[in-house]
């Protein structure tokens, strides 16, 4: 029988104010999560949302989804809000709204997405892009240890109900398959290329235990970012009520320029996706912009 650690306190730490880059780097990239409080925008965010979400679901009451539709027709209708927010003109403006309050400096920031995530409480309502995510560190997959990750409820969540965060492992290496999982082998087997089922992300191979993960309760307004190399998972939801949150990731030329990152312990990546990120203005990728620095910043 596995034996788990005694569980660590997270170092949150609460902001009422925006901060500069270099402050926010500095608390990220040492471990610290960060949470923005009642930001106007986020609110704005929150309530723009929530309108796709309840119009997409087609019920008031979105989180109770699974209580009265289909697993199918969940995931057929849940699928199509998470479509409508990746490609909405308004998200984008108010994601950015967001970041600007929070007093980060968007003319040398890249992003991946903007994404409305669903996480079914019922098994058979879950699918590869709606489901409780294993431990892992984002690091494993894009190797890029100056990404921060953005984090926000949509509806309130619960410490059952939420994400987990491992702050014990912070600085202690878990054994992992990032060094053989493939950003190229997935995306053959989403365009079914390939008829296995590849991992979304590198796995875990020794997973701590679930009980190590530090719940964190924020409310619908408020915004956290943490560093992209801290160990995460989604707490197992088995409450009967769908969690909807959204979030994104982002990297600051900023951060690269002056060499600010998170510590590698464990990602055994030989490629760094900076691919995966572009320009949040002018849409550039940041792999184009790094080739054509000569591989430097």
């Amino acid at each position: 029988m596995k034996e788990s650690r005694l569980p660590k306190r997270l170092d949150l730490r609460y902001r009422t104010s925006s901060e500069n880059d270099h402050d926010r780097a500095k608390a990220i990239f040492s471990g610290a999560i960060l949470v923005y409080r009642s930001l106007p925008a986020m609110h704005e965010l929150v309530q723009f949302l929530r309108e796709i979400t309840i119009r997409e679901i087609a019920s008031s009451d979105p989180c109770s989804a699974e209580s009265f539709l289909g697993s199918k027709e969940f995931r057929h209708r849940a699928s199509a809000a998470r479509r409508f927010v990746r490609e909405n003109d308004e998200v984008s403006r108010l994601y950015k709204k967001v970041l600007l309050e929070a007093g980060v400096d968007i003319s040398a920031l890249f992003f991946d997405h903007f994404k409305l995530r669903f996480q079914p409480s019922n098994k058979a309502s879950q699918s590869r892009y709606m489901r409780d995510l294993p431990a892992h560190r984002d690091t494993w997959g894009s190797n890029v240890h100056s990404q921060i990750n953005w984090w926000a409820p949509v509806w309130p969540v619960t410490a059952d109900r939420t994400i987990g965060i491992f702050p014990a492992l912070w600085n202690s290496p878990v054994q992992n398959s990032s060094a053989e999982w493939s950003y190229r082998e997935l995306i053959k087997d989403l365009k079914g290329e390939k008829s296995k089922d590849y991992p979304m992300l590198p796995q875990c191979l020794t997973p701590p235990a679930q009980n190590e993960a530090v719940p964190v309760v924020i409310n619908p307004g408020d915004i956290m970012a943490f560093s992209g190399a801290h160990l995460h998972c989604s707490i197992p939801n088995r409450t009967g009520l769908v969690r909807i949150s959204t979030e994104t990731r982002t990297v600051s030329l900023h951060d690269l320029i002056y060499s600010r990152s998170a510590k590698n312990v464990d990602c055994g990546s030989s490629i760094s996706h900076f691919d995966w990120f572009h320009h949040i203005e002018i849409g550039d990728s940041l792999a184009d912009y790094y080739s054509n620095k000569s591989g430097s910043f």
